[in-house]
């Protein structure tokens, strides 16, 4: 997979796994964030090249790739066994998020609130692009990410393991105080359009919604999803 742009490959380089095969930089292009690049790479015996911007482009598939571009392994998801074999007590769970930049947007949130594992669907959802990797700041490279074929059951499989689901949605007639911080739980967020389905609804065992106190409706997803992950990790911190 190409990735591009200076913070997903920063991230690519310190987390080291998938590994980077070689990288691009723009020549005649130079600074702090890409002499960084230059120096982790080099400790990690991983190739540097400069090409013309042209080239560069070329490879990224888009102009805005910060002049730097990296080929790296496979992003590999992992499976649902190697995430609870960590003993997460917070994980995240997509309901079809079609967009790869509100994707990106929300796998940058959960690796900042310290979500130990996020699941998307195999089907009617983004996949990890490198659109996606460079919207999540790198931040994907931090995390155990799993495609799940079916949502609904995996909903019943973390229940049975101990988990409580909450789902967050416009419409959820729960509250933040409703929920337990302190046990293990799978926050559920729905897709752009749609929200959260039906079923996963039924499979919740409180469906949140945010207090909107302006003029406006509603928030975007990762900015929804941050306030509640926030507010989960405060409640269990006690603050």
């Amino acid at each position: 997979m190409i990735i591009y742009g200076v913070h997903p490959v920063i991230e690519a380089l310190r987390s080291q796994t998938p590994h980077i095969e070689r990288i691009w930089i723009s020549r005649g292009k130079s600074g702090s964030r890409l002499q960084k690049i230059v120096e982790l790479a080099k400790a990690q015996g991983v190739s540097v090249q400069f090409e013309s911007d042209g080239v560069i482009t070329k490879k990224a598939s888009t102009a805005h790739h910060q002049d730097v571009v990296a080929r790296i392994g496979s992003t590999q998801y992992t499976d649902l066994e190697s995430v609870l074999e960590a003993e997460p007590k917070l994980l995240l769970l997509l309901d079809g998020v079609e967009d790869p930049h509100n994707l990106g947007a929300l796998l940058r949130t959960a690796e900042a609130a310290g979500v130990e594992g996020v699941f998307i669907p195999a089907r009617r959802s983004c996949g990890l692009t490198p659109t996606v990797v460079k919207a999540s700041a790198g931040a994907v490279m931090h995390l155990k990410v799993v495609r799940v074929t079916n949502l609904v059951q995996t909903l019943e499989d973390l229940k049975q393991r101990g988990f409580w689901v909450v789902g967050l949605d416009m419409t959820g007639k729960s509250s933040l105080q409703d929920v337990e911080a302190g046990l293990p739980l799978a926050v559920v967020v729905g897709g752009e359009h749609r929200g959260l389905r039906q079923l996963v609804r039924q499979h919740c065992d409180f469906v949140v919604s945010l207090p909107m106190m302006g003029k406006v409706e509603s928030l975007n997803l990762s900015v929804a999803a941050g306030v509640l992950l926030y507010q989960l990790v405060a409640q269990r911190e006690g603050k």
